[in-house]
């Protein structure tokens, strides 16, 4: 019986880095096989508190006060994608919305944006705090084709993500394997078709800044 007072955040990738470092690989034996790894409820949502008083190890700069919800899925792709150095864009693979991949093609809408889930959280950056470098990869994550659960950030403060394409204060979406398109927003043209999943907070350098995410929670 898995519990929901509090998220289960095992940072098994690399200790001290929390949702960044969580992947808990899919699996049929071992304590954990009822739930087939899954130490959460699947697609249970989480808010985790700004790192202010969250205890984080991002304890100062640029979203010291900015909490960050997220969601607890099973990554699995067919494409499997390197990964990036920054939390990047996934999107839902079916209709029971708890399970993602980085292959675009492999969104369930029609619209392939419109199927952005959030970011995917785990990542190969160096960045202290969020991204793990080699302790993760395509090959780890996707785990012999089974996939492992993950947390991806939906609305708040994500740090260093990866962006594809993509300006300081530009509103991005999911365009592509991990990548991410940006528009820039004058006020008077209406982007109906686009499904803005953040906006980006800094200049953009070597593909990375911290986004606000503006993903849809459910």
């Amino acid at each position: 019986m898995i519990g929901v007072d509090f998220p289960v955040i095992t940072s098994n990738l690399k200790s001290g880095y929390g949702v960044f470092g969580t992947a808990d690989p899919y699996t049929t034996t071992g304590p954990y096989a009822s739930t087939n790894g899954a130490l959460n409820p699947l697609g249970s949502l989480w808010f985790l508190p700004a790192p202010s008083y969250s205890g984080s190890n991002l304890s100062t700069g640029e979203g010291y006060a900015a909490g960050l919800w997220v969601k607890y899925v099973l990554y699995k792709s067919t494409g499997n994608p390197a990964m990036k150095s920054g939390p990047a864009p996934v999107y839902y693979t079916d209709n029971t919305f708890s399970t993602v991949s980085g292959t675009f093609s492999e969104g369930v809408m029609a619209s392939k944006s419109g199927s952005c889930a959030g970011w995917l959280l785990p990542n190969t950056g160096s960045v202290t705090g969020v991204g793990v470098g080699t302790a993760v990869s395509a090959t780890i994550l996707n785990n012999g084709g089974n996939g492992s659960y993950v947390f991806i950030g939906l609305q708040g403060y994500v740090p260093s993500a990866y962006l594809a394409a993509g300006s300081v204060s530009n509103r991005v979406y999911g365009s592509g394997d991990f990548a991410t398109t940006g528009v820039a927003i004058d006020g008077g043209t209406t982007y109906s078709d686009f499904y803005f999943i953040g906006t980006v907070l800094d200049t953009v350098s070597s593909n990375i800044a911290g986004v606000l995410a503006s993903c849809l929670i459910f």
